[in-house]
């Protein structure tokens, strides 16, 4: 019976493990187009019910609410395509703050005016946060 418990909770845990998407699957930023697309395939898997495609943008948006895990994917009409922000927001010594990594395989002045749009947004939620907090 001992060993079936453990047979079980090691599944659960190998299983739980495989579904969390990987926040920083990369080393580097730039990625190939391969790379790009294998790891949008995992995130549109695992994720793509929460799609929302903002056109206005040219960018496609997968969340994980749980993790508090947000993917930007840019579309064929965006400039930086191919490329992804990864946003997280997390609790630091009772701040929130929010984690961003970015990745692209097209044009990196693109991707750098993009991922820096998304640290821009990221300042004014946090300002935001901490006004409500208030």
């Amino acid at each position: 019976m001992m060993r079936s418990a453990v047979l079980v909770t090691s599944f659960l845990l190998v299983t739980t493990a495989a579904l969390a998407q990987e926040f920083q699957p990369y080393p580097e930023p730039k990625v190939t187009p391969e790379q790009y697309a294998a790891y949008a395939n995992q995130v549109r898997q695992t994720f793509g019910f929460t799609a929302d495609v903002v056109r206005e943008d040219n960018i496609i948006v997968f969340s994980d609410e749980r993790a508090r895990t947000f993917w930007v994917f840019t579309t064929r009409d965006n400039p930086a395509h191919p490329a992804w922000i990864t946003r997280q927001m997390v609790e630091e010594g009772g701040q929130v703050q929010v984690r961003q990594v970015g990745y692209y395989a097209g044009s990196e002045a693109a991707f750098a005016k993009l991922f820096r749009a998304f640290q821009e947004r990221n300042a004014k939620l946090l300002e935001d946060v901490t006004r409500r907090n208030q």
